[in-house]
């Protein structure tokens, strides 16, 4: 692993101009209230719950949030993380704005189901189905606004005259530069196995922003993986320790 110092990444605030605004400092822990999904909105036919979503009834509200990532090792998240496989995404389930995991309130999330195609490290089993989850997600604005403390909600009503927006059916609540996940593609993941407390609800969280999904196509180690920062299609062992190289 490279020595260079690891580099503190300070995403930026966002506020759309409906004036939804997200303050928390950290998803995960953020300071949110109820038990709030839109599971309900998956179609008969549907695999992506938010598909079933019409965009001009969304408004994005992003937030910043500090963690730790090393630019300059490429194998940083490989190492930081136990689980590192490729997988599929077979659906999108919903957002949620509470863990059944910590049975806690939570930043939104997305939640669904993928299928391990691949094991670059951690105790995976290739063709295993499972359950995960990941920061960023869409949920009802009423769940949403419930979702915020006083101070939040104050922000947003000092930017609207006042007023709760209701221009709005629905909120996307995502980290600045952050990507979304999408149903039917293949992903390198950064993955941290959780469960709860009784073990009746199990999923692995997907890790490191837009560092830890990476769009994977190609196959074996001849893949190439999607830099997300640049844009550009690399190779597979630009950010996974491959056999030959461990």
């Amino acid at each position: 692993m490279s020595n260079s110092p690891k580099i503190l990444v300070l995403l930026l605030l966002i506020v759309s101009v409906s004036g939804v605004a997200s303050c928390a400092a950290n998803p995960d822990a953020g300071q949110l209230s109820g038990s709030h999904q839109v599971s309900q909105l998956v179609g008969q036919n549907s695999n992506d719950a938010y598909a079933d979503i019409a965009p001009d009834q969304i408004r994005q509200a992003g937030t910043e949030v500090d963690f730790l990532w090393d630019p300059k090792d490429p194998f940083y998240g490989f190492n930081k993380y136990p689980v590192v496989a490729r997988v599929h995404i077979d659906s999108i389930d919903g957002g949620r704005t509470s863990s059944p995991v910590s049975e806690q309130p939570v930043f939104p999330q997305t939640f669904g189901k993928m299928s391990v195609r691949e094991v670059y490290k951690g105790d995976l089993t290739p063709g295993t189905q499972l359950a995960y989850s990941r920061v960023g997600g869409t949920v009802t604005y009423d769940d949403y606004w419930n979702s915020l403390n006083k101070e939040q909600q104050e922000k947003i009503l000092q930017l609207n005259r006042g007023q709760k927006p209701t221009d709005s059916k629905y909120v996307q609540a995502k980290i600045t530069d952050d990507i979304d996940i999408e149903v039917g593609k293949e992903y390198v993941a950064l993955l941290l196995p959780q469960a709860s407390k009784d073990n009746s609800h199990s999923e692995y969280a997907i890790t490191g922003y837009q560092f830890g999904l990476r769009e994977i196509r190609g196959t074996g180690s001849d893949s190439t993986i999607l830099n997300n920062e640049t844009h550009a299609w690399e190779g597979l062992s630009t950010m996974v320790e491959v056999p030959s190289q461990r």
